[in-house]
């Protein structure tokens, strides 16, 4: 019998309440008795929206039996903090993983500074003006992040032009 959600959608578990500065061997040596697609790798962390540990995880195993296993360890303790192990799918597992941590990560090669505290009011030709004396300013670009659609300009990152503004003229 498949414990899983649906055909294709392998033995994956999500757990949570793991320790922010525990590691994938750490996880692994918990799931001791589970085989783990990809070993310690197969380990999968999330990340808040800063990029910090979630304390959230999924990993995906190999049988109906390392499934039942893996399940069997909710609300066991990993040191001092007791972790939740729940049923999941291969399907959630990718969606969550895509979506954690920084939302531009990706697009900026993780070459990104973050301004906090901006005034309400800023604008992006303040920002520019502000770090105009640093020769690196033009070959960036000004990405406005607002966490609501009411909001002026709560924070501002910057991340690289593409390849073909990197070059000298």
């Amino acid at each position: 019998m498949r414990l899983g959600t649906g055909a294709g959608d392998g033995y994956v578990v999500r757990i949570r309440g793991l320790p922010w500065s525990c590691t994938q061997e750490e996880v692994a040596s918990f799931f001791s008795d589970c085989d783990i697609v990809g070993k310690v790798n197969g380990v999968c962390f999330t990340y808040s929206k800063e990029g910090r540990p979630s304390g959230e995880a999924f990993i995906e195993l190999i049988t109906a039996e390392d499934f039942k296993n893996a399940l069997s360890k909710d609300r066991k303790y990993m040191g001092h903090r007791y972790i939740e192990v729940f049923k999941s799918n291969r399907s959630e597992m990718d969606w969550v993983l895509k979506r954690s941590g920084p939302a531009d990560y990706d697009s900026c090669s993780g070459c990104m500074l973050r301004l906090r505290g901006l005034p309400f009011g800023c604008s992006k030709e303040e920002i520019v003006q502000f770090f105009s004396g640093i020769d690196m300013i033009r070959f960036l670009r000004a990405v406005v992040m607002k966490s609501e659609p009411t909001m002026s300009c709560p924070g501002v990152g910057w991340e690289p032009r593409d390849q073909a503004h990197m070059i000298d003229p």
